[in-house]
């Protein structure tokens, strides 16, 4: 299940949200090597515990995600975000 909006303004260019509701499901993980073919039965992917998401698209160059983000991402960490907290700047 999803939905999404867009918006364009002065301060961050044109941005598009997605929002995904997921029951149970946080992430999923690749476990088999990409570039190798996988057999019928083998182990593809699992999923990882967690919950709903929003995906948030921005055009180049307008803005760029909150530092704290992109850190917890480049060490695989789901970053829980509250109402109200930044999660982007501008560019």
């Amino acid at each position: 299940m999803s939905s999404s909006a867009c918006s364009a303004g002065r301060h961050f260019g044109r941005i598009a949200f997605v929002e995904v509701g997921a029951l149970s499901v946080g992430r999923i993980v690749q476990v088999h090597p990409l570039d190798k073919p996988f057999q019928r039965g083998e182990e593809k992917s699992v999923f990882r515990f967690g919950g709903s998401a929003i995906v948030v698209f921005g055009e180049p160059g307008a803005w760029r995600p909150s530092d704290d983000l992109l850190e917890y991402t480049k060490q695989g960490i789901e970053t829980l975000v509250r109402l109200g907290e930044p999660v982007g700047l501008r560019a």
